[in-house]
């Protein structure tokens, strides 16, 4: 999956769109009556769209069409209509143009970063009294339940919750005499050296690659193994020492040829599976089609640790649009918790890699049945446990790709990283200063 984050205008309607203009024509006339239900084929039945993105490699888009189907089927009263949108950024771009005309689909799911951009469009329904009703803040890992929540207030469940990961080549391992994966930056870089393989000036096989894409999501995680979150809703601080220390072992390891300089999210993926790299950074949402789709034997490692174990959460809650008929709001709230509860979480663990969001889907006889086959499908609990959001900031979109093209231009040399990461830093602050002028 290539995800871009460039910003793109409205364009014309789709016939999809024009449905959801309909949809929300249909929704208005709903709550000149109170609020009351939408009818259909004589039954009182309130219909919803959701709208999803699908951010990894897989056969996610299927998945989570069978869970909808299996939602509607289970509940009469609700109607579900699944709208794949793209990737997220495609996801994300299209659920703001549905606010700016009035007509947002009733819930839907961004990346966690996304969540102070809605907040600020004055977007999301606060469920944090439903939740406090229900076994939410007893039964979701805290850490998860964090990439849904501001200022004390719940807005979202997460159901699509996911860390990086190194996944390795144990053949391409044994042959270079390597016994255990890397567990520290050293350890890693070491490793990386060994398995670089090389035919003259051409690498055969690259002894890492960190997935291209989503590399800014990785290098978070790499500065907070050295101790520091770079953002808060106020700023950034990209240009802090941790963050270039993380940037110049990034980039020692590309001016030796141990990792290549770009590749896309979905190329890296295959490009592992293919045996061209021997350790990928990717998500733990890949590791079930990574570990199928292999030719050879895949191991799984936490993170390899800086000064610190750190990483950052990936993946995103399901989120319920304010502006909609209370009927709409407890229907979204009742599929937001029906995606998210123990045997769905523990069944969508298995088929994806995501990691269940509650600690009883871990207890499911199902589940512990995998661990036990599959132990890697835990294996990211040891970043997980130490991980926090990702760049909850105002204006995430352009934000995001000031750090991507900072890292993209350090790797193939074009400018210096502590320039790169001084212009980034200044960039982005004064997108969030704008924003938070607009605000006020």
């Amino acid at each position: 999956m290539s995800r871009s984050s460039r910003l793109v205008l409205p364009s014309p309607p789709s016939p999809q769109r024009r449905q959801l203009l309909q949809r929300g024509a249909a929704v208005s006339a709903t709550a000149m009556l109170g609020g009351m239900p939408l009818f259909a084929s004589g039954q009182s039945q309130v219909k919803l769209a959701f709208m999803y993105p699908v951010g990894v490699s897989g056969d996610i888009n299927r998945l989570v069409s069978t869970m909808i189907a299996g939602f509607n089927a289970a509940h009469s009263d609700i109607q579900v209509e699944a709208i794949y949108a793209g990737s997220y950024d495609n996801t994300e771009q299209k659920v703001m143009t549905a606010l700016g005309v009035g007509d947002p689909p009733a819930t839907w799911l961004p990346i966690n970063s996304m969540l102070r951009t809605f907040l600020d469009m004055g977007a999301l329904e606060d469920v944090t009294a439903l939740a406090k009703a229900d076994d939410v803040f007893q039964d979701f890992l805290p850490g998860f339940l964090g990439t849904c929540m501001s200022d004390d207030k719940l807005y979202g469940l997460p159901f699509q919750c996911s860390t990086p990961v190194l996944y390795f080549n144990k053949a391409a391992f044994e042959k270079a005499g390597l016994k255990a994966a890397p567990t520290t930056w050293p350890e890693l870089e070491a490793a990386a050296k060994a398995l670089t393989v090389r035919q003259g000036n051409t690498v055969q096989q690259w002894g890492l690659t960190i997935g291209g894409g989503w590399h800014d999501w990785i290098f978070e995680s790499f500065v907070r193994q050295n101790g520091l979150v770079f953002w808060n809703k106020e700023g950034v601080k990209f240009d802090a020492p941790e963050s270039l220390d993380a940037m110049e072992f990034w980039l020692r390891m590309a001016q030796n040829k141990l990792m290549p300089t770009a590749s896309t999210w979905e190329s890296s993926a295959n490009d592992f599976m293919a045996g061209r790299t021997a350790m990928l950074y990717h998500s733990t949402g890949s590791m079930t089609n990574i570990l199928k789709s292999s030719s050879f034997p895949v191991g799984v490692a936490p993170m390899p640790k800086g000064k610190m174990n750190g990483s950052t959460m990936g993946g995103g809650p399901i989120l319920i649009a304010k502006k909609q008929p209370d009927a709409h709001k407890r229907a979204a709230w009742t599929f937001a918790r029906w995606m998210t509860n123990t045997n769905n979480q523990a069944q969508w663990c298995i088929d994806t890699g995501y990691l269940a969001a509650r600690k009883s889907s871990w207890e499911t006889p199902v589940l512990k049945a995998h661990v036990a086959k599959v132990p890697a499908s835990r294996t990211a609990f040891v970043t997980a446990e130490v991980a926090g959001a990702f760049l909850q900031v105002p204006g995430y979109h352009k934000v995001r790709e000031y750090l991507k093209s900072a890292i993209d231009r350090t790797l193939i040399g074009e400018v210096k990283p502590d320039a790169a990461l001084r212009e980034a830093n200044a960039k982005s602050n004064l997108e969030i200063q704008r924003l938070a002028r607009r605000r006020s």
